[in-house]
C-alpha cells in the first residue's frame, strides 16, 4: 500500500510541473543577450553588441541573464505575432531592467516584455 501511495504522489507532482507556470507583474534585471553565441561560445558584453543585434534582427532568440540567481529569461514580445522593440534589441549587451510576466514551461524561463528600460547606473 506505501508503495501505490508513493507512486500516486509522484504521478500527481510530475502532472503539476509539467503544467506551465506564469509570475505575473515579475521585474528582472540583467544583460541582454543574444542566446546562440551566449549560449555556445559564452560572447557577450560590449564587444559582441554589434554582432547579437545583427543576430537578434535575423531571428535568433533574446535573453536576458540575471546574473544573481544565474538564470537566462528568453525574452517574448507582449503579444502574439509581434517582435521585440527595436529600441530594446539595441541594448544588447548592455543592462536592461524587464517587466512583464515569467513563464516556466518545459525547463524553460520566458519572460513576456511588458515595460523595460536601461538599468540605473550601467
Amino acid at each position: 500500500m506505501r508503495q501505490r501511495g508513493r507512486s500516486l504522489l509522484i504521478a500527481i507532482v510530475a502532472m503539476v510541473m509539467s503544467r506551465a507556470y506564469a509570475a505575473p507583474g515579475s521585474s528582472v534585471t540583467g544583460e541582454l543577450v543574444e542566446t546562440y553565441c551566449w549560449a555556445t561560445m559564452q560572447l557577450a558584453g560590449a564587444a559582441h553588441a554589434s554582432c547579437g543585434i545583427e543576430c537578434a534582427k535575423r531571428g535568433i532568440p533574446v535573453g536576458v541573464y540575471d546574473r544573481k540567481s544565474r538564470t537566462v529569461f528568453v525574452l517574448l514580445p507582449a503579444r502574439d505575432k509581434s517582435a521585440l522593440p527595436a529600441a530594446l534589441i539595441n541594448q544588447m549587451g548592455r543592462q536592461v531592467t524587464i517587466r512583464g510576466d515569467v513563464v516556466a514551461r518545459g525547463g524553460t524561463q520566458f519572460l513576456m516584455v511588458r515595460e523595460w528600460e536601461a538599468a540605473p547606473g550601467r
